[in-house]
């Protein structure tokens, strides 16, 4: 009997931790932020919603990004959003998703005088601004970037902005739901910039889960996010954060 209530006692908590994620997250408006002491934001609201149907206790946390993406990969029962998914780290999590997400390109300022760059390869030619550890940052090394040569990295996305808009770095990475949040954050509109190279092949926006996380629990909040999408509610939530 003894042995009986050993093996229970483990089952259960087993089971209680894959039934419970620690997430990690970005300041990254609109898809997360914090407003009134809580994590909130499109993405973050689609992935609790998630949690909830799938019944796991998810705890969110917002961190510098670089913070974020080290604290997924070394907590086993943990995840991390809005992750590009693409194939430098396909093999590093496991995959729930897409969730919302929109193309990335890099912009130019119209009012500088040099002729913007219409390719990676004459992009080289100027400094690009982005974030440590970002997808971004990987991606254009493997074009053959170099960090303090053609690549100026940043504690996180927004922290370019402002050097973007005083001629400090030469090109921004972001994309067309994003953008116009941090400029109108400057006083701009994105009347100021013009799309210049498409990025949309590095990847959409995911949860991604670490490794040791039970296969099933992927599973489980994979199936909750589809319903999501089928019931209406995905577009609800989208509607909610973008058209205010």
């Amino acid at each position: 009997m003894k042995w009986l209530l050993v093996m229970s006692l483990c089952w259960v908590s087993m089971q209680s931790k894959a039934d419970t994620l620690t997430l990690y997250t970005e300041h990254f408006p609109p898809y997360s932020f914090e407003q009134n002491k809580q994590v909130t934001g499109l993405n973050t609201e689609i992935v609790r919603r998630s949690c909830e149907l799938a019944k796991i206790t998810c705890e969110f946390q917002l961190l510098p990004w670089l913070r974020a993406y080290e604290a997924a990969q070394k907590d086993s029962n943990s995840g991390l959003f809005s992750t590009s998914r693409n194939p430098l780290r396909e093999n590093i999590f496991q995959w729930v998703g897409p969730l919302a997400h929109s193309n990335a390109q890099m912009y130019w300022l119209k009012s500088r005088s040099e002729q913007a760059p219409r390719s990676l390869k004459e992009a080289k030619k100027f400094i690009v601004a982005v974030a440590r550890g970002d997808v971004y940052e990987l991606y254009l090394q493997s074009q053959g970037f170099e960090v303090d040569v053609n690549l100026l990295r940043f504690n996180s996305k927004s922290d370019a902005v402002l050097p973007f808009l005083h001629g400090k770095v030469d090109l921004l990475i972001a994309s067309e739901l994003i953008l116009p949040v941090w400029l109108g954050q400057h006083q701009h509109s994105a009347d100021a910039v013009e799309p210049v190279i498409d990025l949309s092949q590095v990847g959409n926006n995911y949860l991604a889960l670490n490794l040791a996380v039970p296969p099933e629990t992927r599973v489980r909040l994979q199936a909750a996010l589809d319903e999501l999408r089928s019931n209406g509610e995905f577009q609800q939530l989208s509607n909610r954060f973008l058209n205010h």
